[in-house]
Order: C-alpha cells, then structure tokens, then sequence
C-alpha cells in the first residue's frame, strides 16, 4: 500500500528520487504508447541503462492505467524524475519555482497516464478518467494545492512533450475539483437502481448520462427533464456530427452521439450566440417599427 489508499506500491529503487519534495503543483502527463502501469515501470527500470543521461532513472509518483488500476512508483514526500528541465516557450507559470528551486521534481507531483498511441491520442476511459480524477483531487486536498497549480507536461517541454497528456480531459478535471473534487457514486440525496438514476426531483438519468453522473456529480445539479433527441445538439456548432440525444440540468447541459460520446455541451457559447441573435432580431424590430411609423405620418400629412 502506498501513500494514497487506492494505488498499488510499486516504488522504483531509491535512485531515481530526489531527497525532498516542497508539493508546489501536480503535473499531468500521458505515457505515449505504455500501456499499463507494468509497462510504465518497466520503462522506468530500462531507463537506468539508457545511453541518453537525459533519459536514465526517469520516475513520477503515480501511473494510471486504461482500467482504472494505479500503480505508485515514488513517495509522496520525494520527488519524481518527470518533471526536470524546461524547454524555449515553457509557460511563465515555472519561472519562480525554476528560481527557487532550480529542478521542478523538487516541487511537484507527477502522475502518468496509460495510453497505448505513440501520440497520446487513445481517449480516457471512463474507468481511467474516475481514477484520476479522484486521485488529483486527494493530492489536491491533502497538500492544499490550487487548482491554477494543475499543469501539463507540455506546459514545461512545450517542444518535445507538445502532445502530452494529449486529449486528457483538463476541463473535465478542473471542473470537477471547482465543484468540490465530489465523490464518485450516486449523489447524495439521489437514487441508483443499477440502470436508472433518479433525482429528488423524480427526474430520471440512464445509459451515458447516468455514467457520467457517478464519475462525480454536485448533489444539487439535477436534470430539468428528461433525456430526449435533439437535433441540432448545439445552434452554433461548427461539429459535423449534431445529432443525437441531450438533457437539460440545472447547471449545465449533457448530450451524447455515436461518434462523439457523452459531453458538455457549450452553454457559453450557445446563451452569446442566442443572445445575438435576439439583439438582431430586436434590431430589425425596431427598424420596422421606425418604417411604419414614417409610413403613418406621411400617409396622415
């Protein structure tokens, strides 16, 4: 058992830690083309006899495999060797740390996620992604770490690292720890039979939307109706797939297609692309309304 109760210990030789670690921030990486956690460490323990100094005894604290599993490699009080050396164009973000502390392991937390393409681009299953999230919102709570603290490795080697993590979720997960990091499983208040589950307000959520519900929920973010088709899903949509199904929550809006899964939808940009489309409808209104009433007086002089 390792630091976090849910990960499997897995710890690489001492070597490949370093002596301290100051919690500053968590970084976010994809293992672009490893996998499973066992091929992570594996990787990790070849490394040791790689002829690049720049990539031996590489190591981050956690791994996060496609069914969820997660395998610890170094300590939380040490740091980890995935999060060395900036490249030209690295975010602004690291330039105190870099000062304070010269080498970023110092100050963070690493946590790999397992995706078998070379380009990271595998999406995250629904088992990986509960995974991470509720293991990124423990490091979050236990070292007090802010949510603006939460980086990808491409935000360090924005160079060679550009695809990494790839497609992971970053909005889900920032979303998610901005509702509270809320549990996994049915909120509180609502009821799962196993297929369907029902709101305090008796409205129901199946299939898709009741997955993601339980990868973790606000309580008070009931469904306002039912899951019905839509078709389009969003007005101002540039996506050539638009069609499908969608439900309405107090919060926020879920909708789902064949090719594009379940997602949220762009309230943003919908409610400005609506409220435009009112101002020049009001426009035009106005306009008609200035024409009859020139029409009115010439017709009356």
């Amino acid at each position: 058992m390792g630091d976090y109760p849910d990960a499997e210990e897995h710890f690489v030789p001492r070597y490949y830690m370093f002596d301290s670690n100051a919690h500053s921030a968590i970084v976010i990486h994809k293992t672009g083309g490893d996998p499973t956690p066992e091929a992570v460490l594996q990787t990790f323990l070849d490394s040791a006899h790689d002829p690049d100094p720049a990539n031996r005894n590489r190591s981050v604290h956690f791994a996060v495999g496609q069914d969820g599993r997660i395998f610890q490699f170094v300590p939380e009080e040490l740091g980890a060797g995935g999060n060395c050396c900036v490249e030209p164009g690295f975010d602004a973000f690291w330039q105190p740390y870099l000062h304070t502390y010269g080498n970023l392991n110092l100050c963070t937390f690493s946590v790999e996620h397992c995706d078998p393409r070379g380009d990271n681009s595998s999406d995250v299953t629904p088992e990986q992604k509960a995974a991470s999230f509720k293991l990124i919102a423990h490091l979050v709570k236990k070292y007090s770490i802010p949510l603006t603290h939460i980086k990808t490795h491409a935000s360090i080697d924005p160079i060679n690292r550009a695809r990494c993590p790839g497609n992971y979720p970053m909005d889900e997960l920032l979303q998610f720890l901005q509702a509270g990091g809320i549990g996994m499983g049915v909120p509180a208040g609502w009821h799962d039979d196993g297929t369907t589950l029902t709101a305090p307000n008796g409205h129901r959520v199946v299939l898709g939307f009741r997955l993601r519900v339980l990868e973790g929920w606000d309580p008070d973010n009931v469904p306002l109706e039912e899951e019905h088709g839509q078709n389009p899903l969003e007005q101002f949509s540039q996506e050539a797939d638009n069609q499908g199904t969608q439900q309405t929550f107090l919060y926020s809006v879920l909708s789902y297609t064949r090719t594009r899964g379940v997602f949220f939808t762009h309230i943003g940009k919908e409610s400005l692309g609506l409220r435009n489309e009112v101002k020049q409808l009001s426009d035009q209104l106005t306009q008609l309304q200035n024409q009859i009433a020139q029409l009115q007086k010439t017709g009356g002089g």
